[in-house]
């Protein structure tokens, strides 16, 4: 009976080791999987930042010409915009609302005056914003002469309750 006893004895010291040992894998696994989540997260915000830091470079080089350009005609005093000029600056509005979704969307967006939306940029170069628009609205579909021909009547203007965004965007 005593050696019964004593090989229970030992039997259940080895299963609540083995038990001990179970748990405390089980916690170092856990422990292991919000390790690896945290470096992943971390990884990922790494990753938005480099992102962000790029597309903000893309957007420098894309406006930096339209700087070059600002001056150019300031320095010979000019106020209109070349046909190619035109689709250059077209070109960078586009792309610069792009680049500009693309931060909004990562949540990457700092506003002012790190990040710019196009029409607060095109405040900065009056000359090419006014050739701009004259040629944005030059271009645009002619108003019919008759009143009754309008698309927008007048009870259209006065109960439009739609978001209102920048003009010219």
């Amino acid at each position: 009976m005593d050696s019964f006893f004593s090989i229970g004895a030992i039997f259940m010291v080895v299963l609540i080791l083995i038990v001990i040992v179970a748990v405390q894998q089980f916690q170092q696994n856990a422990q292991y999987r919000e390790i690896q989540d945290r470096l992943r997260e971390i990884r990922h915000a790494e990753m938005l930042e480099q992102q962000s830091l790029a597309l903000r470079a893309e957007r420098s080089a894309v406006l930096d010409p339209l700087n070059m350009l600002e001056a150019s005609l300031q320095g010979k005093g000019l106020n209109t915009l070349s046909s190619e000029e035109l689709i250059f600056v077209d070109t960078a509005r586009k792309r610069v609302k792009t680049i500009n979704d693309t931060l909004i969307g990562n949540r990457q967006w700092m506003g002012a005056p790190f990040d710019l939306e196009w029409h607060e940029f095109l405040d900065r170069i009056p000359i090419i914003r006014s050739a701009y628009l004259a040629a944005s609205f030059n271009d645009a579909p002619a108003v019919p002469e008759n009143p009754t021909e309008s698309v927008i009547g007048t009870t259209n203007l006065t109960s439009f309750s739609g978001p209102s965004g920048p003009m010219g965007s």
